[in-house]
């Protein structure tokens, strides 16, 4: 039976989604896919078109939390990755490293305050 779900986004609301998706293409090797207004109040990023994540502009005022991840990003190859945001000049807040839980991950937080995380299963 095929799955009723096709595919899902984060969507994090910011102060500016075309600065948040410059970032976003800029330093984390994203792509800019979609942009919405004049100027754009909804941008949408994609990465290897596995991962999206949406920019919405913020209504309100929500603040990420300081102390929990706001998105788990799993890759193949997470020491590759760390590399390249260290050249990138990402702000990673938490270096890599091998964790009890079974992964090897590491932190970033971008430009709004959402801490992304990015890691890989470690092998049994």
């Amino acid at each position: 039976m095929k799955s009723k779900y096709s595919h899902a986004a984060s969507i994090f609301p910011v102060d500016d989604p075309l600065a948040t998706a410059v970032y976003y293409r800029d330093v984390l090797g994203f792509e800019i896919r979609f942009q919405w207004g004049d100027p754009p109040d909804y941008v949408v990023v994609n990465r290897d078109d596995e991962v999206s994540i949406h920019f919405s502009k913020k209504q309100d005022d929500f603040a990420p939390s300081t102390a929990h991840i706001s998105l788990m990003i799993f890759v193949n190859d997470i020491d590759a990755l760390y590399e390249e945001y260290q050249k990138t000049g990402a702000n990673i807040t938490n270096p890599i490293g091998d964790r009890e839980w079974g992964m090897r991950d590491f932190d970033i937080t971008d430009p709004n305050g959402f801490i992304i995380s990015f890691g890989t299963e470690i092998p049994k």
